[in-house]
């Protein structure tokens, strides 16, 4: 008779089977997943906007560099013009100083790309050897 009225009691939840459990914890990880996926998309979101931020900023702030260097180079002309050169001369040494500097700079930074070819990874992943025998 006691078994009778737990089975009525209303505080008591009637057992469930391994299909109700199975149900559930289905339910939990599905709420799990769509709260992570919302949570990833929402930061996707936002990483977009920053990079579109970053990449605006970073084409006016390239802009005003080259104002301010052109401004620069302007002066620079207009000094070796007071100093007696005629005006196309003197614009013509600085755009052939500014030349060679880039150059110089273009040349300097293909030497450094031959440190972009993971050169020591490329022979470990072959599977060569690091010291090479002699041969007689």
């Amino acid at each position: 008779m006691k078994v009778d009225s737990q089975i009525s009691d209303p505080r008591v939840a009637p057992p469930g089977g391994v299909f109700d459990e199975l149900s559930t914890l289905l339910a939990f990880a599905r709420e799990t997943l769509s709260g992570f996926l919302e949570l990833a998309s929402l930061e996707a979101r936002r990483a977009g906007l920053g990079l579109v931020k970053m990449l605006v900023g970073g084409l006016l702030a390239t802009i005003f560099i080259v104002t301010a260097w052109t401004g620069l180079m302007a002066a620079l002309a207009l000094y070796v013009v007071s100093l007696g050169m005629l005006p196309f001369a003197a614009i013509i040494v600085v755009a052939v100083v500014n030349l060679i500097a880039g150059a110089g700079l273009l040349y300097w930074c293909v030497g450094l790309s031959r440190h972009l070819l993971f050169s020591a990874t490329r022979r470990q992943l072959a599977g060569a050897n690091l010291v090479r025998p002699t041969t007689p």
